[in-house]
C-alpha cells in the first residue's frame, strides 16, 4: 500500500480574502484536467446574520503518493475575524486520501458576496511543486437590523425637532451630596489611619465568585428594560474581561476584541468550544458599542446567560486533599 500524502499548514503571504463575511455554497468542486487533486468548499449554515460565527470547510481529495501544502487562515483576514480553526483527521475514501481544514469566521457587513477559494499546492513523486485554486462561492449575510425591526435598513426616519429643557435643580443637590461624601470619606480615612492593626489576613475571593456576583447585580439593575442597552453591554463585557484577567492572567481589559481573540486562540487553558462562545459574545458586544445595534431584551438575556455559562464552565476544579501516609 502506498504511504498517505504528507500535508502541512502554511501561511500564504498577503490576505487570502478581501471580504470573508459570508457563507460559501456547498458542493462546488475544482479539478484541473491534468491535476490529480479534487477541491471543494462548503459552509454551515448557508445563511447567517451579522456577527454570527459560521464554519468554512476546505475538502481535498488526492492520491496517496501526492504531497500537499494546505493554507491556514488565522487572525484578521481582510475585514473579517477568524474565531477558531482546526483540522479533521485524515481518512481514506475510495482509495484516495481525504484532508479537511475548517475555520470559524465572523462577518460584519450584509449582502451577497463572492468569496475566492484558497490555493492548495501539491507535488507528485519526482515532480515540481504545482498549485490548484479551490472554487469561488457566492455568500449571503443578513442584516440584524432588518431581522429585528422587520423593515428595510434604508427606512430611516428624520430626527425630531428641539425640545425645551425645563430648569433642573438637581446639580445643586449633587453638589451638596458631593460635599457630604467628601466629609464622610475624610472621617472614614481618619478612622482607618488610626485603627488598630489587624493581626489576621483576609483571604482573597476566587475570581468566578466575584464575576457571578457582578452578573447578578447587572441583571438586577434592569438596564435593557430602561432603554440603556449600550451601558448594559459595556458593563457585561467589562465583567467578562476582568474575570479573564484574574482567572487566566490575560490582559483582556487592555486589548481590543480582535487582539484578545488572537491571544485566546493560542492559550491552551481555553477549550475550542469556550473560545468560540467567547468570540461570539465579544462580537455581539462590539455590534452594540460600535455599530449602534439595538438588541431586543431576549438578545440581552441570551448574552448574559452566555457570559454566566462561560464563567461557570471555566471554574477550576476543587483541590482534593492528599492523604497523609
Amino acid at each position: 500500500m502506498s504511504p498517505a500524502p504528507k500535508a502541512w499548514a502554511s501561511h500564504p503571504p498577503g490576505s487570502l480574502v478581501a471580504g470573508m463575511l459570508a457563507v460559501l455554497c456547498a458542493g462546488v468542486v475544482a479539478a484541473a484536467a491534468d491535476s490529480p487533486l479534487s477541491l471543494s468548499t462548503s459552509v454551515e449554515p448557508r445563511s447567517v446574520t451579522i456577527g454570527t460565527p459560521f464554519r468554512y470547510t476546505l475538502h481535498i481529495e488526492a492520491p496517496k503518493d501526492v504531497e500537499l501544502v494546505v493554507p491556514t487562515l488565522a487572525g484578521q483576514i481582510g475585514d473579517f475575524q477568524v474565531v477558531d480553526f482546526g483540522a479533521a483527521p485524515p481518512r481514506d475514501e475510495r482509495g484516495r486520501a481525504v484532508v479537511e481544514r475548517w475555520f470559524t469566521l465572523v462577518a460584519y457587513a450584509p449582502g451577497e458576496r463572492s468569496v475566492p477559494g484558497p490555493t492548495v499546492q501539491y507535488r507528485q513523486a519526482g515532480g515540481e511543486l504545482q498549485s490548484l485554486a479551490a472554487p469561488d462561492a457566492v455568500v449571503i449575510i443578513e442584516s440584524l437590523l432588518n431581522r429585528a425591526s422587520g423593515t428595510p435598513a434604508s427606512d430611516v426616519r428624520d430626527i425630531k425637532g428641539p425640545v425645551a429643557v425645563p430648569r433642573d435643580y438637581r446639580p445643586l443637590l449633587w453638589i451638596a451630596l458631593g460635599v457630604v461624601a467628601v466629609l464622610t470619606a475624610i472621617a472614614l480615612l481618619y478612622r482607618w489611619i488610626n485603627r488598630p492593626q489587624l493581626s489576621r489576613v483576609i483571604a482573597a475571593r476566587p475570581p468566578h465568585e466575584l464575576a457571578l456576583e457582578a452578573l447578578a447585580r447587572l441583571r438586577a439593575d434592569r438596564l435593557v428594560e430602561a432603554g440603556r442597552q449600550e451601558e448594559f453591554y459595556v458593563r457585561l463585557a467589562t465583567i467578562v474581561r476582568r474575570y479573564l484577567e484574574a482567572r487566566f492572567h490575560l490582559r483582556a481589559p487592555e486589548m481590543t476584541s480582535e487582539e484578545f481573540l488572537q491571544a485566546a486562540q493560542l492559550d491552551p487553558q481555553l477549550a475550542a468550544s469556550q473560545r468560540a462562545r467567547l468570540g461570539q459574545f465579544l462580537s455581539e458586544a462590539d455590534l452594540v458599542k460600535f455599530a449602534r445595534y439595538q438588541p431586543a431584551p431576549a438578545d440581552a438575556e441570551r448574552a448574559q446567560d452566555a457570559a454566566r455559562q462561560f464563567v461557570e464552565s471555566t471554574v477550576p476544579a476543587p483541590e482534593v486533599p492528599r492523604a497523609v501516609a
